[in-house]
């Protein structure tokens, strides 16, 4: 199979020139499998600059990886603690082998919910609500913050059951999606209620180079999990429809909700102890129900360098085609928006392996491995709140 060529979300490796990555395995799959989203941000005189990306942004950043499969740098042995100890006593000038694994992307489901005009103001209230509580000290958000919320249905939704070689290519798919439910494209995401929407990717692997190695192919499968909600994204709807009214309401609200909490925080812990105690005579525990998309999964420094080097690449291959554009069109017209082009990562919280090899995969570090585990379960937890059957998670779960 040829080789993709070189992108801005696909690093060239040339055969016989690999060097170290410095990333430890998982770490270097996370970053370069990571979507980076066009993010279009408009200033003029009178406003602020606003970021804001379509959902059409979204998929166009997983069209090179469907079509020709992302391409991220593994070391061979280098996460396995024995070799390690072994290469001390070695050639210091010895490097490890390191191959350009190829993956495929596609799209294993999502689920997008958008915000209603009454929402808005609830949204803001329970956002002061919950700074009020954690500076009182006060626990977690309670599971009816959260139900009355999750009751709204989805605006578009999709749930893989196709067996991995049986499946459409990811722009295949959101094509068809779309010609039945435009949502899917044309939505914002300051539209979108980014504490309830989710998507989840499934990474398959296709080939290596260099092929000529005598190990096997590599096994693993993957399933990241991606939300919204961590992105600095301004909600235009926000200002626009609640206005200084709506906010003085929320405002005088707060100052009753305030007091009311206040007597919270001292009845707090003898409420506490009666509500555990409650369920274990019941023999059931409370459950939040729709919980939002945990925070994304931190990277190690190496990780964020080489997550900007690949924003910084894709946004001087933007800039070589829009200076092209510019030079064959003969007169050009400028506004009183000007256009600034960026990319954003959509970071992912959550995480699925399926077959892996534990001597490639799995991490020497402590911190990385403890952030694995904290993704695999952060999917679980998730996935459970929602109470939806996640058709490739329950056969990676069962089968893995």
């Amino acid at each position: 199979m040829a080789t993709p060529p070189p992108t801005s979300t696909t690093p060239t490796m040339t055969p016989g020139k690999f060097r170290r990555i410095l990333l430890s395995n998982m770490e270097s799959f996370l970053v370069h499998t990571m979507p980076l989203v066009r993010l279009c941000e408009k200033e003029n005189n009178t406003k602020k600059s606003k970021k804001d990306f379509t959902l059409k942004s979204l998929w166009e950043a997983f069209h090179e990886t469907s079509a020709f499969g992302c391409e991220v740098p593994l070391e061979m042995n280098a996460n396995n603690k024995e070799r390690n100890e072994k290469e001390e006593d070695a050639e210091e000038n010895e490097e490890p082998e390191v191959i350009a694994q190829y993956y495929a992307s596609y799209v294993s489901a999502f689920q997008i919910f958008e915000k209603t005009k009454k929402k808005t103001k609830k949204t803001l209230k329970k956002k002061r609500r919950e700074e009020r509580r954690s500076k009182n000290g006060v626990g977690e958000s309670r599971s009816d913050d959260y139900d009355d919320d999750f009751t709204q249905a989805a605006s578009a939704q999709y749930f893989e059951s196709l067996a991995p070689y049986s499946r459409p290519p990811l722009t295949d798919v959101i094509e068809r999606l779309a010609e039945e439910n435009e949502k899917v494209q044309s939505l914002k995401a300051s539209e979108i209620d980014r504490e309830k929407s989710w998507f989840c990717f499934a990474w398959y692997p296709i080939y290596r180079i260099p092929q000529g190695t005598s190990r096997s192919d590599i096994q693993g499968c993957f399933l990241t999990y991606h939300g919204l909600n961590h992105l600095d994204i301004e909600d235009e709807e926000d200002e626009e429809e609640d206005g200084d009214e709506s906010g003085k309401d929320i405002e005088e609200e707060d100052e009753e909700e305030e007091e009311e909490e206040e007597e919270e925080v001292d009845k707090d812990g003898s409420q506490g102890d009666e509500e555990v105690e409650h369920g274990e005579k019941n023999g059931k525990t409370s459950r939040i129900r729709g919980l939002p998309p945990l925070p994304p999964a931190s990277l190690t420094l190496a990780g964020e360098t080489r997550l900007q080097r690949r924003i910084e690449d894709a946004k001087k291959s933007v800039a070589v085609l829009e200076k092209d554009e510019r030079s064959n069109t003969t007169t050009t017209t400028k506004g009183d928006d000007e256009e600034h082009t960026n990319f954003i990562p959509l970071k992912p919280f959550g995480l699925c392996c399926y077959k892996t090899d534990p001597e490639i995969w799995e991490e020497s570090d402590e911190a990385e491995n403890a952030r694995t585990a904290a993704m695999i379960d952060g999917a679980y937890a998730f996935l459970r709140s929602l109470e939806v059957i996640h058709p490739d998670y329950e056969f990676f779960s069962h089968h893995g």
